[in-house]
């Protein structure tokens, strides 16, 4: 199954956004625990004593071998200390001011590697399959949540480990009607073993905890404002177009 970020890129060679990617690149990476994902209590500025809760990140002490376009955001943090999402914007703009780069240098090798582009706006037809896979699969947990009634849990629970870490792609109904399905049915915690994820729950919640902290409101064709961090819903943006 293709990554989010490789969707993203297949779906539409041309307009497809590297920020775009680079953002569901981290969310990859947190869902497999590549990134450990934490609320805490910290001092608000060497100014301001008072504590806020705020969502930490860390690389896992031995994370999987990654392709390149992960590999790169890893190397961003810190081995030995935990980071802000804000300080991992900062790293990544200092880095790589022109964020497109990210998607013709980090995730476009892959793609033609894997054999699932010729060139940067060109897809084969192994490409083609793999993205309408992820599409398909998107499409019926969409309809099977949207009929109102409770669906066959157990075809569920093997659509979203089919799906892994490309839950980011689903509509903001779904997404809220899953997280009502697992309060309701405690077995749907499990639905994530293999993605490495000690708490399933961390995993699944992922993409809605930086959906809004991350990198701020996507445009209808993927170009963002990536000076803001606390609005948008940049999680999860769908698959029918609404990116």
């Amino acid at each position: 199954m293709l990554t989010p970020q490789a969707f993203c890129y297949l779906r539409n060679p041309i307009l497809s956004s590297g920020e775009t990617m680079l953002h569901y690149t981290v969310q990859h990476l947190c869902i497999t625990g590549a990134i450990h994902m934490a609320w805490r209590r910290v001092v608000a500025h060497p100014r301001d004593k008072r504590t806020i809760a705020r969502l930490l990140l860390s690389r896992a002490p031995r994370p999987a071998v990654y392709r390149r376009d992960a590999t790169y955001v890893l190397g961003l943090l810190p081995t030995d200390r935990e980071v802000s999402v804000g300080q991992l914007r900062n790293a990544l703009l200092k880095d790589m001011p022109d964020l497109e780069t990210f998607k013709y240098e980090h995730v476009l090798p892959g793609l033609v590697d894997q054999g699932l582009l010729r060139y940067r706006f060109a897809r084969t037809s192994e490409g083609i399959e793999a993205m309408d896979q992820v599409r398909d699969q998107c499409t019926w947990i969409e309809r099977a949540l949207d009929e109102g009634s409770t669906p066959d849990l157990e075809k569920l629970s093997a659509a979203l480990n089919a799906l892994g870490s490309n839950v980011v792609l689903l509509n903001r109904y779904t997404r809220d009607r899953l997280g009502e399905l697992i309060k309701e049915f405690p077995e749907l915690r499990t639905v994530k073993p293999s993605l490495g994820v000690a708490d399933p729950m961390t995993a699944f919640h992922a993409f809605n905890m930086l959906g809004t902290d991350l990198f701020g409101a996507s445009s209808a064709v993927g170009t963002l404002d990536f000076g803001g961090f606390a609005d948008g819903d940049f999680g999860g943006a769908g698959i029918g177009g609404d990116w």
